[in-house]
């Protein structure tokens, strides 16, 4: 079991997920689940075979390799233009799917002779990205399905998925246009931990996080997840106190909704 989440904000894009993987034979491992690509504004996480999603990073990479003069990204990236946004990517993507598929020493037909993904080797992933204030999110399933979730704002993949989708439906009401960055990562942080609090096999800490707004691309140090931690713990606070509120004469005070702040 494995979760990552994708969220988009007002003011930039976030992935999450937690740390562990689990092979074929279903031992649990650590792994690096959330990614940037160098040069370029796009963040992306996934969930399965730690194979395949090593394919797809090396067919990531080459992203670098094919920018313009000055290693700077491709205008399609920093426009950007998300039809040609969405044909690179899936290129790149199912390059590398098919590349890591196609080393399957047997093949699992089904009923009508077709070649099916085997157990081992299929991944999903997640990839957003944010440039001239303009976020994008795309899911790339291991069937080769491509789809978009930027106006949903979120979604989640993975075996824990929807575990994370039913933890955030708890928190739903926070999810709006307006919904900052910062508070994103509160969002994101608690989602993945409540994951990881229910789930029983193959989901385990630390969160990863990675970034994506005005100022570029970049994965969260350990650091700064703790402090997003430390933010989730507030949070939590505050919403114990809020259900105390009232109780000695059983009249409510006015509550704020409101997130709290990173940096509070």
């Amino acid at each position: 079991m494995t979760v990552a989440v994708g969220l988009v904000c007002r003011d930039g894009v976030l992935v999450a997920s937690d740390s562990m993987a689990t092979d074929s034979q279903q031992v649990a491992m650590r792994s690096v689940k959330v990614r940037c690509v160098a040069g370029y504004p796009i963040i992306w996480t996934g969930a399965g075979s730690v194979y395949t999603l090593e394919e797809v990073a090396a067919e990531l990479q080459t992203l670098e390799a094919s920018s313009g003069s000055g290693g700077q990204p491709v205008k399609s990236f920093t426009e950007p233009n998300l039809s040609a946004v969405r044909a690179k990517l899936q290129g790149l993507i199912h390059k590398g799917m098919k590349r890591a598929y196609g080393t399957a020493l047997t093949t699992n037909p089904n009923a009508q002779g077709q070649n099916q993904i085997l157990p081992g080797f299929g991944a999903n992933l997640l990839v957003l990205g944010y440039s001239a204030s303009v976020p994008w999110f795309l899911e790339f399933d291991q069937t080769g399905v491509v789809n978009w979730h930027t106006e949903h704002s979120f979604y989640a993949t993975g075996s824990g998925g929807s575990f994370a989708t039913v933890a955030l439906s708890l928190m739903r009401h926070h999810v709006t246009s307006d919904l900052s960055l910062e508070q994103g990562m509160l969002l994101a942080y608690r989602t993945i931990d409540t994951t990881i609090e229910v789930s029983t096999f193959g989901v385990g800490p630390p969160v990863q996080m990675a970034i994506c707004d005005a100022g570029g691309a970049r994965v969260l140090s350990s650091d700064e997840v703790e402090q997003v931690r430390i933010g989730v713990d507030r949070w939590k606070e505050l919403e114990r106190e809020t259900l105390l509120i009232g109780q000695d004469d059983g009249t409510p005070d006015s509550v704020s909704n409101d997130l709290p702040e990173l940096d509070a």
